[in-house]
């Protein structure tokens, strides 16, 4: 199961920082001479990150359960990865079904309920969401080395 629960990291951590660091800037770049082209990118980044996103989700939840059911209960209780899997998953939860819908409503000129409460303009929440994608990518980041370390990975 840690193989298994090492591959989930790896394509998830690769998903995240090359759709983030790599696809996303290049989409804009390539697409930005274009008539509508910031749109268009947007368009197809926010696809992208909502794949990405959701894959965490699952990804995480399944490295949580198969970790927890590891024969090595006590040490897993006895560690922060449950914490920082947790912190993970929220900032994933929060970035797609929080911060996401109000980007896209601000985008398409509609009302959400989140932003007709808070406020802020369009560069406010795509920041916030961009801040949280990449304390998302240092969290697992480092749960991934934690994890990977096949040795005793919940000490």
């Amino acid at each position: 199961m840690r193989r298994f629960s090492a591959l989930l990291i790896s394509i998830w951590l690769g998903l995240h920082i090359g759709f983030g660091c790599i696809a996303a800037p290049t989409i804009f770049a390539r697409l930005e001479t274009l008539p509508n082209g910031k749109v268009l990118a947007g368009t197809i980044a926010g696809t992208l990150f909502h794949t990405v996103n959701l894959f965490g989700i699952v990804a995480w939840l399944i490295i949580f359960f198969i970790a927890k059911s590891d024969n090595q209960r006590m040490t897993y209780r006895k560690s922060r990865v449950p914490m920082w899997t947790g912190l993970l998953l929220l900032l994933l939860g929060i970035n797609e079904f929080l911060i996401t819908p109000v980007i896209a409503a601000l985008r398409d000129q509609r009302s959400n309920w989140l932003h007709d409460i808070i406020g802020g303009r369009f560069g406010l929440w795509h920041g916030t969401s961009y801040i949280l994608y990449f304390i998302a990518a240092a969290i697992g980041l480092g749960l991934c080395i934690r994890l990977l370390r096949l040795d005793n990975p919940y000490r």
